[in-house]
């Protein structure tokens, strides 16, 4: 996605959010997910959540909370909440895309496939989802479509991030004497860290969390957990 693309629609977003929320429990909430104490977050969000309130951001930040700590199933339970409640196509899009994502993350290729391809349908922007459909179709060991998938990319973001070691790993994709079992290493050695360990952010709607490293996952110190029940 264009960098001038995000910031409109985390603008937007972000401005509607404290126009529809303004729950302390739920102000309490973004605060601990922009901190990245997420078991904390996933306590004030729940609170609404438990109260009756359905609304697709609640939904939206309690699933990305529960994938951060690695619980994919109820990440998917309240992102597909939020994707029924949602009226509004762009939010939806990024919706579909962290479905996908946690799919992709749950080694549930087929899914996460299909949940881009919705995601991509609405919003265009959406470029990064050929670089997941390129990793979850390699992850299938299907060379065609990982080469179909990261070569789209390429012509949608020539200048990305991670363009350069895509190219690289084409490049090792396309040889001749290329198989899954020799070289699958090779071509994710081409990826930073980061992309090797499955890391990368989910799309967050206020831009606030940046990376999320391995150590912040659930995140969160003893004497602190005694909110989650206040």
């Amino acid at each position: 996605m264009k960098i001038k693309h995000i910031l409109i629609l985390f603008l937007a977003i972000f401005t509607s959010l404290y126009g529809e929320l303004k729950n302390p429990d739920y102000i309490k909430g973004l605060e601990y997910y922009r901190n990245k104490k997420f078991l904390l977050a996933i306590g004030s969000f729940k609170k609404l959540v438990d109260a009756g309130i359905q609304d697709d951001k609640l939904f939206f930040y309690l699933g990305n909370s529960y994938a951060f700590i690695e619980n994919y199933d109820k990440a998917l339970e309240m992102l597909k909440f939020a994707n029924e409640v949602t009226k509004d196509p762009k939010f939806q899009s990024l919706i579909l895309h962290n479905i996908g994502y946690v799919y992709y993350l749950k080694k549930d290729y087929k899914k996460s496939i299909m949940y881009h391809n919705q995601a991509y349908s609405i919003n265009t922007n959406l470029s990064q989802v050929f670089w997941y459909k390129g990793m979850a179709y390699f992850k299938m060991k299907d060379k065609l479509n990982t080469i179909n998938e990261w070569e789209r990319y390429l012509e949608l973001e020539p200048e990305g991030k991670e363009s350069d070691n895509i190219r690289k790993a084409l490049a090792i994709l396309k040889s001749k004497d290329f198989s899954f079992e020799k070289d699958t290493e090779k071509v994710l050695g081409e990826f930073s860290e980061k992309q090797k360990l499955d890391i990368q952010p989910l799309i967050d709607v206020e831009g606030v969390l940046e990376e999320i490293k391995p150590q912040d996952r659930g995140k969160v110190s003893d004497e602190a957990l005694e909110d989650i029940e206040q």
